[in-house]
């Protein structure tokens, strides 16, 4: 294969051997025969002859040496010219690989020789044969004394002693790896940016040297490099070989070769002093690249994942060009301002930016920024990073990622295929003991794996999969268990989610060593050799992505955009797509009440949207109770209100004053229930789920929560106070005895009255109030809410979790549970709090923030620090209702034990008591109703979801808008006379007209059956 070269350089020092073609044969012509022979080549072109002009008027012997650089020096760079002669279809030759065992293929590229070939530069020798590569060069032993024709041969060993003043030297790599002696050397030309890393690591075994040293191992870490400290492999000549260019410790100025730059070896040590050269980023598992290509419109890892990287949602308005790559200005990301890396080849990334922070969170921003706080590394790189870039799939803090997982409940997922070869076995069909081994070896079954039931050739098995016999909900597998059991049909409602098969141009760029194939005997497609396995096992297991590109099958349906277009997540059945880029999370988070995605669209969608009234019948309810309380109660207190002034007997005062409590907390209780009305119908609607902690953390629910339970208590209390007295009085023998006394109010009665009054009032604000004391925050706050720039935390946060967050940031834990005032003061030093901005991020779920409908807490568990406080709420609610049941009870039977001597005789007497009598029953029949209906269920469930018997988080719209406020709309048609008499005329009002009504149909259908015109006729008209 005759392939013509080009020769560029500016200095001596740079130049290599010239392969030249003398018509019969090559030769590579040295320094000390490149003006002599020039005349021969026939494939130099005329810049190259020209340049080489100057060496005829220069002696060419060592005295002369300055001379010829002065001369070489100061003629013009000659533009080198890519090699046209290499064919199109042969990838492997200067690819940057060693695919060869001496690396002979990456020897003559872009028109740059490297290493030395062993003959003493003769026009007479007619074939070059024998290469030295550059990392056997100066190696202390001579490679071309392998070589039968060349045995007194020693080129690659020759001048490696001799390192003369301005020259460039280094450690042997070689020598010191195989004698433990740092030797130096010259650098030369031929050597710098050669290739180091090998395509195929087995071909180690074909070295004649340090055989001890090239194993796999040593080979993935350090490569074959010339030094041993890799600056061989700065000050590149050749530009396709240049990665980046920085500031080399002791050298200055200079490049970086593409190896040193995330290339193949994995120990490489920083060459530039600013940390460009090790600035890679894991894309994902198959591919790592430098950060400069990320976000540039090219492709460079098969799936594509490099241009869906998450730090390419936020990119600067403002373009440069980039270190990396310096063809076109792009665009960077915002992470990149400030990293202390010079991004933009002319640090113009440094000039549009303002200064943020303080001491060590000083950082750089795009001018059209604002300085924020920002989240401190306590690992990592970095001292911190931007809130933005918080949780975003780059581990830039050492341990983000995994702080990201606890606090916002990620789970990893792990596979449920155990892989040997290419035998795939289902975990659950794995054999343990034998009684186990029994019972799976009848459930489980083998096949071949050919989903699209294709023939290849030269292929004789598939890959082989046990699995379970029976179907199985797919839902709960993810990446090759979902394809592996879809495709097989074993899924109940999962297809599989393979598009179609592998073609022979599919995945470009991808699987280099594929070899091709036919399938079916008409269509060309290719395989590739299974990794970690014997030579022989090929496959083709391959999902084509709508993009062309090619994913492992492990990688799909994993929950993870691979192809970097989606399509290896949209046939899943297992997973739920986030509004907008928010990410994948799995089926079973969906509607879980818990949000997971950045928007909350899991939670906040047409399947399971919430609002703070639910169901329709409630909100109807809401209104109509809301409404009716409202009116009744306020008729009560200007009733009651308004006679005050003419009472004079204690009795009746206290019994109006009570009875003015019962309907002012009754208002209250209608008043919280029209104002829930209103802010679920008019203020947030459909939007309340993607705003419920805004309306959770608020200090409107927190006011109607305390609205609603100090209305509840003060009607209640009043009620129980109000059925004590009144039965106390009948036992005190006042029953049917006359009118009250109208002795008049004294000064010390009116004291006891009001202190009465206070009691009642003070006690229900107090239980209502004390639940929002700052000092007793630790019994009745419920979590934490984070605005969502603080990604690591996600939805309403209890104490566990935030335990468990600072124990993943801290690295330590505490022991035991802390208070919430320390739980924010470590959370807030999790930030720089520069800027205060953290004020305005962290709200509190206070204790009526449980649920939207802002109700006292009244369902607890073991684990709430509000049970003690709840459940006694609940035991003095029932007592109160107990207290009044016997209360009234008792009323009930004096009343008619009173009266019986007055029923013994029949008569108009006797009429009216029973009339009385049966006028009683039926009102304490209705209190004792009522009260049950409110608080009896109440309290029941409220106990039932303490044991844990059933859950009653859902019901507390219901009890809060029909159970609890039943009380407030009967109450005032039980104690109060206008309601009564009112309730009496619509009552009357509302008989009378379906009597009207009764009579009217009646009178139709008796004409109907006897024949009578329904419409008279005139009496001149004749039948």
């Amino acid at each position: 294969m005759s392939r013509s070269l080009s020769y560029t350089e500016t200095n001596w020092s740079l130049c290599g051997s010239l392969a030249c073609d003398n018509g019969i044969s090559r030769i590579f012509l040295g320094r000390q025969d490149l003006c002599q022979k020039q005349n021969t080549c026939k494939n130099l072109d005329q810049a190259q002859k020209k340049r080489l002009n100057c060496c005829k008027s220069v002696n060419e012997d060592a005295r002369n040496e300055s001379q010829l650089e002065n001369c070489l020096s100061s003629t013009e760079q000659i533009t080198s010219y890519s090699d046209n002669n290499v064919p199109t279809n042969d990838q492997r030759i200067c690819n940057g690989f060693c695919d060869n065992w001496n690396c002979i293929d990456e020897s003559e590229c872009n028109g740059f020789f490297y290493g030395k070939v062993c003959n003493i530069g003769s026009l007479d020798v007619k074939k070059v044969t024998y290469y030295t590569p550059a990392f056997e060069i100066c190696d202390g032993k001579s490679d071309c004394y392998s070589y039968p024709a060349l045995r007194n041969a020693t080129l690659d060993e020759e001048g490696c002693d001799k390192i003369f003043p301005g020259t460039s030297r280094c450690i042997s790599g070689e020598l010191h790896r195989s004698k433990s002696k740092k030797i130096m050397i010259p650098i030369y030309n031929f050597t710098r940016c050669s290739t180091i890393i090998m395509a195929n690591r087995g071909l180690t075994a074909t070295y004649r040297y340090s055989a001890n040293w090239t194993t796999a191992d040593n080979l993935r870490k350090f490569g074959l490099p010339y030094c041993l400290d890799h600056l061989d492999q700065t000050n590149c000549t050749d530009p396709k070989r240049v990665a980046v260019s920085c500031e080399v410790e002791g050298y200055g100025y200079s490049t970086i070769s593409r190896a040193m730059v995330c290339g193949g070896i994995t120990a490489r040590r920083r060459l530039c002093v600013d940390g460009m050269d090790l600035a890679c980023v894991d894309v994902d598992r198959s591919c790592t690249l430098h950060k400069h290509q990320l976000c540039d419109g090219i492709r460079d890892c098969g799936s594509g994942a490099d241009e869906n990287h998450p730090s390419c949602l936020i990119l600067t308005k403002h373009k440069c060009l980039r270190n990396f790559r310096t063809d076109k200005a792009l665009r960077i990301p915002i992470a990149w301002l400030g990293d202390g890396l010079e991004d933009c080849l002319n640090g113009l990334d440094e000039n549009w930016t303002i200064e943020c922070g303080l001491k060590s969170t000083v950082k750089r921003f795009e001018v059209n920024d604002v300085c924020q706080d920002v989240f401190l590394c306590r690992y990592g790189a970095s001292n911190f990073i931007r809130l933005n870039e918080l949780c975003d799939g780059m581990d830039k803090c050492g341990n983000e990622n995994a702080i990201c997982e606890v606090g916002r409940g990620l789970t990893s997922l792990s596979s449920a295929v155990i892989s040997s070869g290419k035998v795939k076995n289902m975990k659950y069909c794995l054999k343990g003991l034998e009684d186990v081994v029994k019972r799976v070896g009848s459930l489980c079954i083998s096949r071949d794996f050919n989903p699209f039931n294709e023939n290849l050739y030269g292929i004789v098995h598939r890959t082989r999969v046990i699995y379970p016999t029976e179907k199985s909900d797919c839902n709960f597998v993810y990446g090759e268990a979902y394809v592996l059991l879809s495709c097989l049909g074993k899924c109940r409602k999962s297809p599989c989610p393979l598009i179609k098969p592998v073609a022979f141009n599919d995945c470009p760029g991808q699987y280099r060593n594929r070899i091709y194939t036919v399938a079916d005997q008409h269509r060309l497609t290719f395989v590739n050799r299974r990794a970690n396995t014997y030579h022989r096992d090929y496959h083709n297991d391959y999902f084509i992505c709508k993009n062309g590109m090619c994913a492992e099958y492990d990688k799909v349906c994993n929950l993870w955009d691979d192809c970097g277009d989606s399509s290896d997540e949209t046939n899943c059945t297992n997973s739920f797509h986030c509004k907008g880029r928010h990410g994948i999370i799995p089926l079973t988070k969906k509607c879980d009440g818990i949000p997971d995605c950045g928007d909350m669209s899991d939670e906040c969608n047409s399947d399971c949207s919430r609002e703070i009234i639910n169901i329709p019948v409630l909100k109807v309810a809401a209104w109509l109770i809301g409404i009716t309380a409202m009116v009744s109660n306020t008729l009560i207190l200007f009733e009651n209100g308004y006679s005050l002034k003419d009472f004079k007997s204690v009795d009746t005062l206290v019994n109006k004053l009570l009875v003015m409590l019962i309907g002012l907390g009754d208002l209250l209780v209608s008043a919280y229930l029209f104002a829930i009305a209103v802010v679920d119908l008019i203020y947030f609607g459909e939007r309340y789920c993607s705003r419920q902690f805004e309306w959770l953390t608020s200090i409107f629910c927190s006011t109607l929560g305390v609205v609603s339970t100090f209305g509840t208590l003060v009607s209640l209390f009043s009620l129980t106070i109000l059925s004590t007295l009144r039965a106390a009085k009948i036992y005190g023998g006042d029953i049917c005895h006359g009118p009250p006394h109208q002795d008049g109010i004294g000064g010390r009665k009116k004291i006891a009255i009001a202190i009465l009054m206070m009691v009642i009032v003070g006690s229900a604000a107090f239980i209502s109030l004390i639940t929002l004391s700052p000092s007793l925050e630790e019994f009745f706050v419920n979590g934490f809410v984070y605005d969502q720039s603080i990604k690591i935390f996600h939805g309403h946060i209890g104490k566990q979790k935030h335990m468990d967050v600072i124990q993943s940031y801290y690295g330590r834990s505490m022991g035991k549970t802390s208070t919430w005032r320390v739980i924010e003061s470590l959370v807030r030093a999790m930030f720089s709090n520069d800027y205060g901005n953290l004020d305005n991020k962290i709200f509190r779920v206070e204790f009526y923030g449980n649920d939207g409908v802002c109700l006292f807490k009244f369902f607890v568990t073991h684990d709430d620090p509000q049970r003690v406080f709840s459940l006694a709420i609940l035991t003095i609610s029932m007592l109160c209702f107990s207290v009044v049941a016997a209360a009234y009870i008792y009323i009930n039977f004096s009343a008619v034990k009173s009266s019986s001597s007055l029923t013994k005789e029949p008569g108009p007497t006797a009429d009216a008591v029973n009339k009385r009598n049966r006028k009683l029953q039926r009102k304490v029949a209705t209190i004792i109703l009522t009260d049950f209906i409110c608080w009896v269920p109440f309290i029941l469930v409220g106990f039932l979801h303490y044991f844990e018997v059933l859950d009653a988080t859902p019901l507390y719209g219901f009890f809060s808008i029909i159970m609890l406020p039943i009380n407030s709309v009967i109450n005032p048609f039980l104690y109060s006379d206008l309601m009564s008499k009112l309730a009496k005329r619509v009552g009357t009002v509302f008989t009378d007209s379906i009597s009207k009504f009764k009579a009217v149909f009646a009178s139709y259908t008796t004409s109907l059956r006897v024949g009578t015109p329904a419409i008279e006729t005139d009496g001149n008209e004749t039948n």
